[in-house]
């Protein structure tokens, strides 16, 4: 991941995480999924970023997404 790469979604659950990641990636899109849990506890959230020119199209999918049917 490059320096400069926006957070786009964070979650409490792994695997939350990695549906985003694969959502982003059916798009054409290239996100990096960090994981920021506490390695003895695992408490805390995984991360989503995508780069700068890919931010506004990730936050649209992920919002379109997420939308109560």
């Amino acid at each position: 991941m490059q320096e400069g790469w926006i957070l786009v979604y964070q979650a409490d659950e792994e695997y939350k995480a990695e549906i985003i990641k694969q959502l982003l990636e059916s798009s054409e899109l290239h996100p990096v999924v960090m994981d920021r849990k506490d390695d003895e506890f695992r408490i805390g959230n995984v991360e989503v970023y995508v780069s700068p020119l890919e931010a506004d199209a990730a936050i649209q999918l992920i919002r379109a997404n997420s939308e109560p049917s």
